[in-house]
């Protein structure tokens, strides 16, 4: 499949008549266009409206996001590695803000945070940017027809190995990248970065230091130089972004997370998915109607039933559940309950759902009868809750057994067991 890369030379300037209405975006971008194989179909320099001609509507492949990609350079994007306390991903990701909060000058509330992956106890790295500038880049690509799935900061795809840096040489300024750090200095005042840096090894990309500018680094070094392709910088990124040699951030996140663009084949389809999913809707409510009369009925009965008990037995200990109403009524009866009878699905069912809070999300549940067990998959907010879950069980003499419990993006996922004693 072709793919089109875009990289951003400047912020994307709104550009508004006298009437405040948006006409445009003043923007140089940089593109490049390869075959499946990866060899360059087209490449150029062009503006917003050159953009609209390269986006080609009509082109099938561009309507799929992971087809077009966009490098934006290291100055527009700070980058900060921190650690950030939580024992779930959902608290690390909530936490985030507070945690690098103190690494930007201004308000946290104007920047757009994207990160690495999320594990407790290990550092988070994440990549800011102006959420102006995001917005402005994005509403220019989606006026020109362009739908990128990636954005990705250029120095993240230069190799950073350990003993050595990178120069990629642009012109009039070398883009340097060292470890976590990465800073672009204007070629004339190369050698005085070069001086601060205890390194073994160069890796340079489209150029090399002068003799002169070797001289003023602390020992000799070995310079390994790297060509740019016919297209470019863009056309490097291009190849390392493809060759998937080093894991970058994607700035498409949270509310900039790409959307898939409809195909006109599909939209065809619209009218009909839209009255199905009217009689859907219908039927739906349908359902929940007759299921609230349902509810409210079971829920009148059993308040009977509890009456009638009460009303018989009014010097005898109260049952609190179904299950133990049964058991009460077949020990006055001189029976013993037959725990292998499909009650005994009904009543831990009940009593589990009578202690589940709101929070609470059963996501899958089994019965086995010949264990007579009942084993839950349920997604609550914190580890504390199936303590809770466990103790409010045990009065109803129901024992609780936790088989799993682990932390993922929506909660804490835990696979339980309860059963009779």
């Amino acid at each position: 499949m072709p793919k089109l890369y875009l990289r951003v030379l400047s912020a994307a300037e709104p550009i508004a008549t006298s009437e405040e209405i948006l006409e445009g975006y003043d923007i140089r971008v940089q593109w490049l266009i390869t075959e499946n194989d990866g060899s360059v179909r087209g490449f150029g320099e062009t503006d917003q409206r050159g953009l609209q001609d390269v986006a080609d509507p009509n082109v099938d492949w561009l309507n799929d996001p992971a087809n077009t990609t966009v490098f934006v350079p290291s100055q527009f994007v700070l980058s900060v590695g921190c650690q950030v306390p939580g024992r779930s991903t959902t608290q690390i990701r909530r936490a985030l803000p507070f945690a690098v909060e103190e690494y930007v000058a201004a308000d946290i509330e104007t920047m757009h945070i994207a990160h690495g992956p999320i594990r407790s106890g290990e550092q988070v790295l994440c990549n800011l940017v102006a959420n102006d500038a995001m917005d402005n880049w994005l509403g220019c690509f989606a006026a020109a027809g362009v739908n990128p799935g990636q954005m990705i900061t250029d120095a993240e795809l230069i190799p950073r190995d350990s003993g050595s840096a990178s120069l990629v040489f642009l012109d009039a300024e070398v883009l340097i990248v060292h470890g976590d750090e990465a800073a672009l200095v204007d070629r004339a005042t190369l050698g005085f970065a070069l001086a601060s840096l205890e390194v073994e090894r160069l890796h340079c990309v489209g150029g090399e230091p002068s003799d002169m500018e070797l001289g003023q680094m602390q020992n000799a070094v070995t310079v390994e130089a790297v060509p740019f392709g016919e297209a470019g910088f863009i056309q490097y990124l291009a190849d390392q972004s493809r060759g998937g040699s080093r894991a970058a951030i994607n700035l498409m996140q949270g509310v900039y997370r790409a959307q898939r663009q409809i195909s006109k084949g599909a939209a065809r389809w619209r009218s009909v998915a839209a009255l199905a999913a009217g009689w859907l809707l219908v039927a739906f409510i349908g359902m929940a109607v007759h299921g609230f009369w349902a509810s409210s009925e079971a829920d009148r009965l059993e308040a009977e039933v509890f009456a009638f008990y009460k009303e018989i037995f009014p010097r005898e200990s109260q049952p609190r559940t179904i299950d133990q109403l049964r058991r009460f009524v077949a020990a006055k009866l001189g029976r013993k309950l037959d725990s292998g009878e499909a009650s005994a699905f009904i009543g831990l069912t009940a009593n589990v759902a009578q202690v589940l809070t709101e929070n609470n999300l059963v996501t899958s549940m089994s019965y086995t009868e010949q264990r007579r067990e009942l084993s839950l998959e349920v997604l609550m907010e914190t580890y504390d809750e199936i303590d809770a879950l466990k103790a409010k069980l045990a009065e109803n003499g129901i024992d609780l057994e936790t088989t799993t419990a682990q932390a993922t993006d929506e909660g804490i996922k835990s696979q339980l067991r309860v059963k009779y004693r």
